[in-house]
């Protein structure tokens, strides 16, 4: 049986490889606060369920607001290539440095 994750996402820690494998992922709109300027805006989200995290199965959600960060899935994307895939996930600055994939590995 899957671990359900306390927190609903999966937050990655400055510095720290996170490895995740996913089954699902959908294109979400949401409603953010700029975070320079203050204002409401919608942003396209890429989200990710992920089920396995660390080598544990797991049950919760990744997502990417960064259009460079979700560039990187989109070869991934394509029929679905990124099910084939364990995907480590690197966060190499704080502030506005998106996420970047470090690695990914085939299954």
């Amino acid at each position: 049986m899957a671990e359900v994750i306390e927190e609903s996402y999966v937050k990655l820690e400055v510095g720290t490889a996170t490895v995740m494998r996913f089954d699902k992922y959908a294109w979400q709109k949401r409603a953010i606060i700029d975070p320079e300027l203050g204002f409401a805006k919608t942003v396209k989200t890429l989200v990710f369920h992920v089920v396995e995290l660390e080598g544990k199965p797991v049950s919760t959600i990744f997502s990417l607001v960064s259009e460079k960060a979700q560039k990187e899935f989109e070869p991934y994307l394509l029929g679905d290539k990124y099910l084939r895939y364990r995907f480590t996930m690197i966060k190499e600055g704080g502030g506005f440095i998106p996420p970047r994939i470090m690695t990914a590995t085939p299954i």
